[in-house]
């Protein structure tokens, strides 16, 4: 199987006919963390019979009743690039999978005088949460939003806690996939903290264990990287980190799963 291929199966592997339906609540964050809005979801994904045309249906309730609709249609032999798969929504990004469970909807390259985002996607089982993290067209930060989804019905339960420390000896799986959508497996890790990038980026806790590590501004001329994380269940911690050069270019996806030993 060539490489765009198993891109697209990753992606929209599980998608039938009958359809899959995501019931979700948006919250977007400023970067001082006050909540700017929050609102009901239903993102629904429709495939024919053999998955070569995908429709997305997204409709949203806002809290004054008010609602609107969105309908996107990706065909394979248009939106499956070389470099990812494009959605109408933007030419300017491309979604990435590494496998059901880790994928990513990203700018391939950051330029300065566009908006410049990126949305990462943690699954288990039939609950999916995913964090964007959103760039002005100065390359200052300016919103993050996080969507808390449950498969067919709205979740009951409300956000868990933040989660600002971790204890215990960890052991994770690496996996990795460069700009031709190549994947190779890494060495297992031994270690874990909750902000790799050493200080360099700022970190942001928000409900429900999501730990993000992002620049509050991103520049041409300087390597940078965006970094979130989500503690799925108790004892397993799954992150993902996108990778830029200097010339503000895409260069590598990595997806991080770790397990608690004792």
């Amino acid at each position: 199987m060539n490489l765009q291929e198993q891109n697209w199966i990753n992606l929209f592997g599980d998608i039938s006919p009958e359809g899959t339906a995501w019931y979700g609540i948006w919250t977007r964050y400023s970067p001082e963390l006050e909540v700017i809005k929050s609102f009901q979801s239903i993102r629904k994904f429709l495939a024919n019979e053999d998955q070569t045309v995908i429709n997305q249906q997204n409709n949203y309730t806002y809290a004054d009743g008010s609602t609107e609709e969105k309908k996107w249609q990706m065909e394979k032999k248009i939106a499956n690039q070389s470099d990812g798969i494009v959605h109408p929504a933007s030419e300017l990004m491309r979604a990435l999978s590494l496998s059901e469970e880790a994928k990513t909807w990203m700018c391939p390259e950051l330029k300065i005088g566009n908006y410049f985002s990126s949305e990462f996607f943690f699954q288990h089982q039939n609950f999916r949460t995913s964090v964007s993290v959103i760039y002005g067209e100065n390359g200052e930060l300016v919103r993050l939003t996080q969507i808390r989804e449950h498969l067919n019905s709205y979740l009951e339960q409300k956000p868990g806690a933040e989660l600002k420390n971790i204890s215990g000896s960890w052991v994770g799986k690496k996996e990795s996939m460069t700009p031709d959508l190549q994947i190779y497996q890494e060495a297992e890790l031994t270690q874990f903290e909750l902000d790799p990038s050493a200080g360099q980026n700022k970190t942001f806790f928000l409900p429900d264990g999501i730990v993000i590590n992002v620049p509050e501004k991103v520049n041409i001329g300087e390597e940078f990287e965006l970094i979130v994380g989500k503690m799925v269940i108790e004892n397993r911690y799954k992150r993902m980190t996108i990778k830029y050069d200097k010339d503000g270019k895409f260069i590598q996806l990595i997806s991080e799963v770790f397990d608690r030993k004792d």
